[in-house]
């Protein structure tokens, strides 16, 4: 069993074509790494790893078509998270994601990180925060945090605490990629889609 702690935006989706997943992992068996999914509307995956020890970590749960070791910035403050990659030939991507806690996520979220582990790994605990989070967040009641990802792992997710996305921008090689939208496609992960609403959370992935 391998396990992942960190921040995590599992969807972004800017303007009608680039689909984004950001993960910045505190703490892994590869060590600390950043890593950027990028989607192509025919599913083409690219992955951009902040070292090569997350490159190949990563690359045992999820496929990817493409693979880079690349300069990765991740900071966040004040309820904005900036991502700057480095991504070759492609130019520099920048992102950021300006995030915040509900009233009602604020009484949520204590309870989230508070949760035994015997119940976090329990299916129908599993079952149960998406529908408690979909009201709030406006996501997918059926979303999953457990399950198999398409390279076969055994995997759940444990949610410390979950935040509303407010905005975000993101430019590419000087190109604005266009507005955050809703994101309009379900590319394969396994038992996981990639989600319609953009929501930033602090978790840890359990990998058997």
């Amino acid at each position: 069993m391998l396990v992942e702690k960190g921040w995590f935006i599992p969807t972004l989706q800017f303007g009608p074509d680039d689909v984004f997943l950001c993960e910045d992992w505190e703490d892994t068996p590869a060590g600390p790494y950043r890593a950027l999914f990028h989607f192509s509307p025919e599913d083409y995956r690219t992955l951009y790893a902040s070292s090569e020890e997350g490159r190949d970590l990563v690359s045992t749960i999820h496929r990817f078509d493409e693979m880079h070791v690349v300069d990765i910035a991740s900071r966040r403050q004040d309820g904005r998270w900036t991502i700057d990659v480095d991504t070759g030939a492609k130019g520099a991507l920048h992102m950021e994601v300006d995030y915040y806690a509900t009233t009602l996520l604020k009484l949520v979220n204590p309870v989230l990180c508070h949760t035994p582990d015997v119940i976090v790994r329990n299916p129908y605990y599993c079952k149960l925060v998406p529908r408690i989070a979909a009201p709030i967040m406006g996501t997918d009641p059926k979303m999953n945090i457990m399950g198999l990802t398409e390279m076969g792992r055994n995997t759940r997710f444990r949610m410390d605490r979950i935040f509303m996305v407010g905005s975000a921008r993101c430019s590419w090689d000087g190109k604005d990629m266009g507005p955050l939208v809703d994101c309009c496609y379900s590319h394969d992960m396994g038992a996981y889609k990639t989600v319609s609403k953009a929501m930033v959370s602090y978790l840890s992935l359990i990998v058997d």
